[in-house]
Formats: C-alpha cells, structure tokens, sequence
C-alpha cells in the first residue's frame, strides 16, 4: 500500500491547478472585435481589436474571390495599425486599429466579388462585394438594395451577440418574441427599446433587420440578432459592429 506524502500531494495540487488555470485561459481569450467597413476602386478597409493582446497589431487576412467559387483571386495580409479615433471614441481602447490594403481591379475580369477578412480564423462582420464592369466598379453591400435605398443614419458600435429558439438561448420561448411577432433568422433582433423602439429596421454588417424582440440581459447598446440554431448562435459568438439605422 502507498501512501501519499504531503510533498506529492501539494505538486499534484499545483499541477491541478495549472491544469484548470491553462483551460480558463483558454475560454476566456480575449475575443476578436472588427469590421470590414469600406471598399472602394482601389482600397479595402475597416479595423480589428484583439482584446488579448491590446497592445499589439491585429494581423488582417483579406481575401477576394468571384462568387460562387471558395477559391481567393487575391489575397492580402494587412496589419491593424491605422488610427481610427471613431473606434477609439466609441470602443475605447488603443486606437490604432484601423486596416488598409490596396487593391487593382483592372487585374480581374468582370464580374462580382465577395470580400471576406478574418483575424486568427475568425471572419470579420462586414458582408461586402465589389461589382467589376467594363466601365468601372463600385462596392455593393449586400441585402441593402431597395430596403436600404433610403436614407441611414449611424447609431454607433454596438456589442452583437446571437440567440436561437433552443431553451437555453430563449428560455422556453421558442420563436415567440415579446412583441408577438414570430422570430426569423436574417429579420429579427432583440434589444433595448429605451434605445432602439420596436419596430426599427436597423442594418448590421450588411442585413437589415427588425427589432422585434427584447432579451433579459440585453441593456443599452447591446443587440440579440435571432438565428435558426444553437451552431450559428455560437459561431457569432459576441462581436463589436456598427449599426445604422433606416429613416
């Protein structure tokens, strides 16, 4: 029979402990905050945060490709180090996070592209193409042509996080929505009506959705977008994006 010394007993303590400590670390990594913002004829922008390393520039990986193929025509690696004082002034934190990659349209045959940036894996909000023709191009935001031909006006940064109708996220509620409206995925948000009234269509990172909802622990600029399963809820994960609103 072997018994346990207090001195073999304190190292497996410690090695205990690491153990739980390593794995805490690993769920409560700093979490990616960005967005893809701006595409013109020859550049492609927006910023990137990593809140686990506050002090060091985001690496931004921007890839182009013609729709309806996975493969990229281009590909950049731009480094968040611009300053953006609308973040800093609204996010707080380092302002210098702001990213910028030059880009030649001529190089690519006519057509429509999608633009997709990701930092450590992780796609960045911001669901922009860019429409190449013979005479030019211009960047179109997706899901914003007639429902967004109207005038928007910018509410600011807001903190995204996602639910869906499992009990867990909706707590028996299923797609029933405080207003009495059926939740839809891609159409319906929940917030704080003290700072978006039921009823607004907003437009986060190139969708337009419809506040219809209000969820227990959302406060303030904080908005709940509704999706179809548990999966994607995790995937969006808690974001920081900028939201506008259609007047």
């Amino acid at each position: 029979m072997k018994f346990i010394t207090m001195r073999n007993f304190m190292a497996a303590t410690a090695i205990t402990l690491l153990m739980i400590l390593s794995a805490a670390g690993t769920v409560l990594a700093g979490e990616i905050s960005g967005q893809l913002d701006h595409v013109s004829n020859t550049s492609i922008s927006g910023w990137a945060f990593d809140s686990s390393s506050p002090n060091t520039s985001a690496t931004v990986q921007i890839l182009v490709k013609k729709q309806g193929s996975d493969s990229a025509v281009k590909e950049f690696t731009a480094f968040a180090s611009s300053k953006r004082s609308d973040v800093q002034e609204q996010k707080g934190g380092n302002a210098y996070c702001g990213f910028s990659a030059e880009i030649n349209w001529s190089d690519l045959d006519d057509g429509t592209y999608d633009i997709e940036a990701y930092v450590k894996g992780s796609k960045l909000p911001g669901n922009v193409q860019y429409k190449k023709t013979a005479d030019g191009g211009e960047a179109v935001w997706p899901s914003s042509s007639s429902a967004v031909s109207g005038n928007m006006k910018s509410l600011g940064l807001f903190k995204t996080t996602g639910y869906c109708p499992c009990y867990s996220c909706s707590e028996g509620w299923g797609r029933h929505t405080s207003t009495g409206a059926i939740a839809q995925a891609s159409h319906t948000i929940a917030v704080d009506p003290r700072v978006i009234p039921y009823g607004s269509k907003v437009m986060i990172g190139g969708v337009v959705y419809t506040a219809e909802d209000k969820g227990g622990g959302v406060r303030g600029n904080h908005i709940d977008i509704f999706f179809n399963t548990h999966g994607e809820t995790r995937s969006h994960g808690t974001r920081t994006q900028e939201v506008f609103l259609l007047q």
